[in-house]
């Protein structure tokens, strides 16, 4: 199993000459999500390599420009291209209004249906249509910023450990489908109505690999929830720790708050994005390094490769 995960907006607030708004894709086989939409998103995207046609969801934390405000065109871009099948669109309260007042002025016109979901109350596992949910799971919590704003843990689907052939056919499973329903963990019956359990045939589950996106926020119980044991966790880090304070009346993290958050999730990677134009974020992952040892600053551009074959 292998998911790619691609920064694709780094800045905070505003986009610079090196950092283009808050956005972020995570890329499967199957096809891709995007965790939120600042402006230039869409052609990060294409810098990427990543086709817009193969985008299934787009996960929006709070309506703040810097996160929101390249999702018009992303839509139109697709609305434009030809795109029928819908997209997926989840966000806090207000999103549907947001996106139903572009359509009622004329400022975004969609041909395809987008499906919109608001988030409310503690937040849970994420109801998505069937053909997405094959591929992805989605979690959310709610974060603690200066609006409504929601984090996201996107994951890969569990998958049964490996069959021992050998075993099975040695219990009496003949070669053709009844392997392979037993290989997804199922109980098997023989034609002479002997039933064969995959317990000790079948190794441990293969657990999903985990992206954890928590930014816009505070310190808060929802962002350690979101990175429990996540491969990735992608905070935000916008300050450095000298500036604490001034992170904390914005509604913001600093490089250490964000490794202080990761390690007490025992999270196994540690992101850092969403830098104050004013920073540098390198000397913001070494503070962060004193308390994670892997730590990892953000670039617009540059990818993550995590695969994972490890057990439940």
């Amino acid at each position: 199993m292998q998911l790619r995960v691609i920064p694709l907006g780094t800045s905070a607030g505003r986009p610079t000459l090196l950092r283009g708004a808050s956005a972020l894709a995570v890329q499967a086989e199957s096809g891709w999500m995007m965790c939120d939409c600042g402006e230039g998103a869409q052609l990060a995207a294409w810098r990427a390599g990543l086709s817009l046609s193969r985008l299934e969801a787009v996960l929006v934390t709070h309506l703040h420009g810097d996160h929101f405000n390249g999702l018009p065109g992303l839509l139109g871009t697709m609305s434009l291209e030809g795109r029928e099948r819908p997209i997926f669109v989840s966000g806090p309260p207000g999103l549907r209004e947001a996106l139903e007042t572009l359509v009622r002025v004329g400022s975004l016109g969609v041909r395809f249906p987008v499906i919109a979901v608001e988030l409310t109350g503690p937040g849970g596992a994420l109801e998505l249509p069937e053909e997405i949910h094959a591929s992805f799971e989605v979690v959310t919590a709610p974060l603690a910023h200066r609006v409504p704003t929601y984090g996201y843990r996107v994951s890969l689907p569990d998958r049964p450990g490996p069959l021992d052939f050998r075993a099975a056919i040695d219990a009496g499973v003949p070669p053709g489908p009844l392997l392979g329903e037993l290989k997804e963990g199922r109980s098997v019956t023989l034609p002479g109505g002997r039933v064969v359990k995959p317990d000790g045939l079948v190794g441990p589950t293969i657990r999903g690999i985990s992206v954890a996106y928590t930014l816009d926020t505070v310190p808060c119980a929802g962002a350690v929830e979101l990175g429990r044991g996540a491969d990735l966790l992608v905070h935000e880090a916008t300050y450095e720790h000298a500036r604490a304070e001034l992170a904390r009346e914005r509604g913001h993290c600093t490089g250490v708050e964000a490794a202080q958050i990761a390690a007490q999730a025992s999270a196994k990677k540690l992101l850092l994005t969403h830098f104050s134009p004013s920073v540098e974020g390198e000397r913001v992952a070494d503070e962060a390094r004193e308390i994670h040892p892997d730590v990892v600053a953000a670039a617009d551009g540059a990818g993550i490769e995590l695969s994972s074959n490890r057990p439940e």
